[in-house]
């Protein structure tokens, strides 16, 4: 499966990536900051927050903050115009490639948190 990704950042404080795999929609967001990250899933009306050793529990290899914050800038050792990255969530492999073609570096952003009283909580081990 292919989607469009859409990545704000605001340096050291807050990552914004946005799963739109069809028409423009979005579907899943993750909104994560150095310390947390929240998943909503917007189809079905939930979310949840983990830490990333909550995350990492599940996930192989490890994700942190540092990690995201490369991915979304295009600052990953490979200093290629692609980024391939594998995870596995048990006996499921995910593989990111992402394409930086497109990217504008330092442009205006606004990114807030999305509020989340329409979602109902569930714990993170329910995606995992």
């Amino acid at each position: 499966m292919s989607a469009a990704i859409m990545m704000q950042a605001v340096r050291d404080s807050m990552l914004v990536i946005s799963v739109m795999p069809m028409l423009g929609m979005e579907m899943i967001r993750l909104e994560a900051t150095p310390l947390e990250l929240t998943a909503i899933d917007k189809i079905h009306g939930r979310y949840a927050k983990a830490s990333y050793a909550d995350l990492n529990r599940k996930l192989t290899p490890d994700l942190n903050w540092d990690v995201l914050q490369q991915l979304c800038s295009a600052e990953l050792p490979t200093g290629n115009e692609k980024a391939r990255l594998q995870y596995a969530f048990g006996e499921q492999t995910i593989e990111l490639v992402i394409d930086y073609g497109k990217r504008q570096l330092d442009g205006p952003v606004r990114v807030t948190n999305q509020p989340l009283k329409k979602y109902t909580e569930v714990d993170i081990s329910q995606w995992l």
